[in-house]
């Protein structure tokens, strides 16, 4: 059994603070699915409203109709707008947020590889015991035979 390792509530602490990080990541990159899907969403929309407007245009259509697939098309056109603003914006904070996951992973590989670097000192602290007992032991057995 190796020694307790006296920064392990930081090695805890550092590990908490990297699976926060990577489910601030994840929910952000959940939220850029949506927003990609409510885009895709809007373009058919959109893409329907011209295709009748187109339609119904051959078949003639009063200055009402017309206005009203204006305002559909319009309205279709100003949501994806803000739709594609939202997603450079997620995009920023999928970097930012991506940057802080690796900037935790590295630092709770810092705490690990010093709790693996402390374990290998005791282990062969440990070792360096039993060869001083041993060859103690050894020592009396040879003192006793002779």
């Amino acid at each position: 059994m190796a020694g307790k390792f006296k920064l392990q509530s930081v090695l805890n602490y550092r590990q908490a603070l990297e699976d926060k990080a990577q489910q601030v990541l994840t929910a952000s990159q959940q939220k850029r699915a949506e927003l990609e899907e409510q885009l895709a969403q809007q373009k058919t929309s959109l893409q329907q409203h011209d295709c009748e407007l187109k339609q119904r245009q051959q078949d003639g259509l009063t200055i009402a109709e017309i206005d009203l697939f204006e305002s559909q098309i319009h309205h279709c056109r100003r949501l994806m707008t803000e739709l594609r603003d939202h997603l450079e914006q997620i995009d920023q904070r999928i970097v930012c947020e991506r940057e802080a996951l690796l900037q935790a992973a590295r630092e709770h590989q810092v705490m690990e590889k010093l709790k693996e670097k402390q374990e290998a000192e005791y282990r062969l602290e440990l070792s360096r015991k039993e060869r001083a007992e041993l060859d103690e032991i050894s020592l009396r057995n040879k003192g006793e035979s002779s």
